[in-house]
Protein backbone atom coordinates (compact mmCIF):
# COMPACT_ATOMS: atom_id res chain seq x y z
CA UNK A 1 0.00 0.00 0.00
CA UNK A 2 1.38 3.41 -0.98
CA UNK A 3 1.27 6.31 1.47
CA UNK A 4 -1.05 9.25 0.80
CA UNK A 5 1.72 11.84 0.50
CA UNK A 6 3.64 9.63 -1.93
CA UNK A 7 0.51 9.16 -4.06
CA UNK A 8 -0.20 12.89 -4.18
CA UNK A 9 3.42 13.81 -4.84
CA UNK A 10 3.69 11.37 -7.76
CA UNK A 11 1.28 13.45 -9.89
CA UNK A 12 2.20 16.94 -11.08
CA UNK A 13 -1.38 17.98 -11.80
CA UNK A 14 -4.05 16.10 -9.80
CA UNK A 15 -6.74 18.71 -10.49
CA UNK A 16 -8.95 18.21 -7.45
CA UNK A 17 -8.42 15.46 -4.93
CA UNK A 18 -9.85 14.10 -1.73
CA UNK A 19 -9.18 11.47 0.89
CA UNK A 20 -11.33 9.96 3.62
CA UNK A 21 -9.87 7.69 6.29
CA UNK A 22 -8.47 7.10 9.76
CA UNK A 23 -5.12 8.12 11.18
CA UNK A 24 -2.92 5.67 13.16
CA UNK A 25 -4.79 6.54 16.37
CA UNK A 26 -8.12 5.68 14.72
CA UNK A 27 -9.36 9.26 14.32
CA UNK A 28 -11.53 9.65 11.22
CA UNK A 29 -10.90 12.60 8.89
CA UNK A 30 -11.69 13.99 5.44
CA UNK A 31 -9.53 16.20 3.22
CA UNK A 32 -10.11 18.01 -0.06
CA UNK A 33 -7.74 20.04 -2.22
CA UNK A 34 -7.70 22.16 -5.36
CA UNK A 35 -5.04 22.80 -7.96
CA UNK A 36 -5.33 24.94 -11.07
CA UNK A 37 -3.53 25.79 -14.32
CA UNK A 38 -5.29 29.03 -15.27
CA UNK A 39 -5.73 32.39 -13.56
CA UNK A 40 -9.44 31.65 -13.09
CA UNK A 41 -8.70 28.31 -11.46
CA UNK A 42 -5.96 29.81 -9.31
CA UNK A 43 -8.22 32.65 -8.18
CA UNK A 44 -10.35 30.57 -5.80
CA UNK A 45 -10.76 30.24 -2.05
CA UNK A 46 -12.53 27.99 0.44
CA UNK A 47 -15.36 29.53 2.44
CA UNK A 48 -15.93 27.49 5.58
CA UNK A 49 -19.04 27.26 7.72
CA UNK A 50 -19.98 24.61 10.28
CA UNK A 51 -22.14 22.60 7.85
CA UNK A 52 -20.65 23.33 4.41
CA UNK A 53 -17.54 24.27 2.44
CA UNK A 54 -17.95 26.42 -0.66
CA UNK A 55 -15.35 27.05 -3.37
CA UNK A 56 -15.65 30.68 -4.43
CA UNK A 57 -13.89 33.11 -6.72
CA UNK A 58 -11.52 35.20 -4.61
CA UNK A 59 -13.44 38.33 -5.56
CA UNK A 60 -16.82 36.73 -4.84
CA UNK A 61 -18.05 38.16 -8.15
CA UNK A 62 -17.43 35.36 -10.64
CA UNK A 63 -19.62 32.26 -10.86
CA UNK A 64 -18.78 29.15 -12.87
CA UNK A 65 -20.37 25.85 -11.84
CA UNK A 66 -17.22 23.95 -12.84
CA UNK A 67 -14.97 26.10 -10.64
CA UNK A 68 -17.28 27.46 -7.94
CA UNK A 69 -19.46 25.00 -6.04
CA UNK A 70 -20.32 23.48 -2.67
CA UNK A 71 -17.43 21.08 -1.97
CA UNK A 72 -18.70 19.56 1.29
CA UNK A 73 -21.99 19.19 3.16
CA UNK A 74 -22.54 17.88 6.69
CA UNK A 75 -25.72 16.21 7.95
CA UNK A 76 -26.58 15.19 11.49
CA UNK A 77 -24.23 12.19 11.47
CA UNK A 78 -22.63 12.11 8.01
CA UNK A 79 -20.76 14.19 5.45
CA UNK A 80 -20.32 14.31 1.67
CA UNK A 81 -17.24 15.79 -0.03
CA UNK A 82 -16.56 16.28 -3.74
CA UNK A 83 -15.65 18.50 -6.65
CA UNK A 84 -18.90 19.93 -7.96
CA UNK A 85 -22.67 20.17 -8.06
CA UNK A 86 -22.99 16.45 -7.37
CA UNK A 87 -22.11 17.11 -3.71
CA UNK A 88 -25.43 18.83 -2.98
CA UNK A 89 -27.31 16.25 -5.04
CA UNK A 90 -25.68 13.30 -3.29
CA UNK A 91 -26.21 14.96 0.09
CA UNK A 92 -29.93 15.15 -0.69
CA UNK A 93 -29.87 11.51 -1.76
CA UNK A 94 -28.33 10.63 1.59
CA UNK A 95 -31.02 12.60 3.42
CA UNK A 96 -33.57 10.59 1.43
CA UNK A 97 -31.96 7.34 2.57
CA UNK A 98 -30.66 6.29 -0.85
CA UNK A 99 -27.59 4.13 -1.40
CA UNK A 100 -25.00 6.62 -2.69
CA UNK A 101 -23.27 4.02 -4.85
CA UNK A 102 -26.61 3.72 -6.66
CA UNK A 103 -27.25 7.49 -6.59
CA UNK A 104 -23.83 8.03 -8.16
CA UNK A 105 -25.14 6.41 -11.34
CA UNK A 106 -27.27 9.50 -11.92
CA UNK A 107 -24.10 11.54 -12.34
CA UNK A 108 -21.97 12.12 -15.44
CA UNK A 109 -18.52 13.63 -15.97
CA UNK A 110 -18.19 17.39 -16.21
CA UNK A 111 -19.26 19.02 -19.52
CA UNK A 112 -15.77 20.25 -20.40
CA UNK A 113 -14.75 18.37 -23.57
CA UNK A 114 -12.27 17.24 -24.60
CA UNK A 115 -11.07 16.65 -21.01
CA UNK A 116 -14.33 15.32 -19.51
CA UNK A 117 -13.24 15.86 -15.92
CA UNK A 118 -14.49 13.16 -13.54
CA UNK A 119 -16.91 14.09 -10.78
CA UNK A 120 -15.40 12.67 -7.58
CA UNK A 121 -16.98 12.27 -4.15
CA UNK A 122 -16.64 10.63 -0.75
CA UNK A 123 -19.10 10.05 2.08
CA UNK A 124 -19.03 8.47 5.54
CA UNK A 125 -20.85 8.55 8.82
CA UNK A 126 -19.20 10.78 11.40
CA UNK A 127 -18.11 7.69 13.39
CA UNK A 128 -16.04 6.61 10.39
CA UNK A 129 -18.30 3.81 9.19
CA UNK A 130 -20.03 3.38 5.83
CA UNK A 131 -17.22 4.86 3.74
CA UNK A 132 -17.89 5.28 0.01
CA UNK A 133 -15.43 6.92 -2.41
CA UNK A 134 -16.13 7.04 -6.14
CA UNK A 135 -16.53 8.99 -9.34
CA UNK A 136 -18.44 9.48 -12.56
CA UNK A 137 -15.92 9.42 -15.41
CA UNK A 138 -15.78 8.87 -19.15
CA UNK A 139 -15.00 5.38 -20.42
CA UNK A 140 -11.52 5.23 -22.00
CA UNK A 141 -11.90 4.62 -25.73
CA UNK A 142 -15.64 5.42 -25.64
CA UNK A 143 -15.49 8.81 -24.03
CA UNK A 144 -19.18 9.64 -24.50
CA UNK A 145 -20.07 6.76 -22.14
CA UNK A 146 -19.96 7.04 -18.34
CA UNK A 147 -18.59 4.61 -15.78
CA UNK A 148 -18.88 4.85 -11.99
CA UNK A 149 -15.92 3.25 -10.19
CA UNK A 150 -16.42 3.26 -6.41
CA UNK A 151 -15.24 1.57 -3.24
CA UNK A 152 -17.39 0.80 -0.20
CA UNK A 153 -15.78 -0.07 3.13
CA UNK A 154 -17.97 -0.76 6.19
CA UNK A 155 -15.22 0.56 8.47
CA UNK A 156 -11.66 1.53 7.64
CA UNK A 157 -8.91 0.24 9.92
CA UNK A 158 -6.53 2.75 11.54
CA UNK A 159 -3.77 4.22 9.35
CA UNK A 160 -5.84 3.58 6.21
CA UNK A 161 -7.73 5.87 3.83
CA UNK A 162 -9.27 5.98 0.36
CA UNK A 163 -8.02 8.62 -2.08
CA UNK A 164 -9.31 9.78 -5.45
CA UNK A 165 -8.32 12.66 -7.75
CA UNK A 166 -9.68 14.01 -11.01
CA UNK A 167 -6.39 13.88 -12.93
CA UNK A 168 -3.20 11.80 -13.03
CA UNK A 169 -0.94 13.63 -15.49
CA UNK A 170 0.84 16.95 -15.90
CA UNK A 171 -0.36 20.50 -16.46
CA UNK A 172 0.68 20.18 -20.11
CA UNK A 173 -0.79 16.70 -20.55
CA UNK A 174 -3.99 16.32 -18.55
CA UNK A 175 -4.90 12.67 -17.93
CA UNK A 176 -8.22 11.89 -16.27
CA UNK A 177 -8.37 9.60 -13.24
CA UNK A 178 -11.32 9.19 -10.88
CA UNK A 179 -10.20 5.75 -9.71
CA UNK A 180 -10.35 5.29 -5.90
CA UNK A 181 -7.19 3.91 -4.28
CA UNK A 182 -6.56 2.63 -0.76
CA UNK A 183 -3.58 4.46 0.78
CA UNK A 184 -1.66 4.45 4.04
CA UNK A 185 -1.72 7.25 6.62
CA UNK A 186 1.54 7.47 8.52
CA UNK A 187 0.77 10.09 11.18
CA UNK A 188 -2.04 12.00 12.86
CA UNK A 189 -4.79 13.65 10.84
CA UNK A 190 -3.39 17.07 11.77
CA UNK A 191 -0.28 16.28 9.70
CA UNK A 192 -2.27 15.52 6.54
CA UNK A 193 -2.67 19.21 5.66
CA UNK A 194 1.05 19.98 5.65
CA UNK A 195 1.93 16.64 4.06
CA UNK A 196 -0.44 16.97 1.12
CA UNK A 197 0.18 20.72 0.72
CA UNK A 198 3.93 20.15 0.54
CA UNK A 199 3.46 17.32 -1.98
CA UNK A 200 1.43 19.50 -4.36
CA UNK A 201 3.28 21.51 -7.02
CA UNK A 202 3.65 25.05 -5.55
CA UNK A 203 2.86 26.64 -8.92
CA UNK A 204 -0.46 24.76 -9.18
CA UNK A 205 -1.83 24.37 -5.66
CA UNK A 206 -4.78 26.57 -4.70
CA UNK A 207 -6.45 25.51 -1.45
CA UNK A 208 -6.95 22.58 0.92
CA UNK A 209 -8.89 21.63 4.04
CA UNK A 210 -8.65 18.72 6.48
CA UNK A 211 -11.32 18.09 9.11
CA UNK A 212 -12.13 15.36 11.66
CA UNK A 213 -15.27 13.50 10.62
CA UNK A 214 -17.08 14.38 13.85
CA UNK A 215 -16.14 18.09 13.87
CA UNK A 216 -17.88 21.01 12.13
CA UNK A 217 -16.15 22.27 9.00
CA UNK A 218 -15.38 25.48 10.85
CA UNK A 219 -12.85 23.47 12.89
CA UNK A 220 -10.91 22.37 9.78
CA UNK A 221 -7.25 23.03 9.09
CA UNK A 222 -7.22 25.18 5.94
CA UNK A 223 -4.44 26.05 3.50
Amino acid sequence: MRGLVDVVGAVEYPGRGLVLGRDPDGAGFAAYWLTGRTAASQGRKLVMSDDSVVVQDVSGASTDDLRHYTAAVRGDDWLVVGNGTQVSELAQARRDGRDLQVALRDQAYEPDPPIRTPRIFATASTDGTGVIVGSARSVPGSEELVEHPSLFVPELPPATAIHVSTYAGTAADVITSGYPEVVGIGSGWQDVADGVWSALDPSLRVALFVVPLAAPFGAAIVR
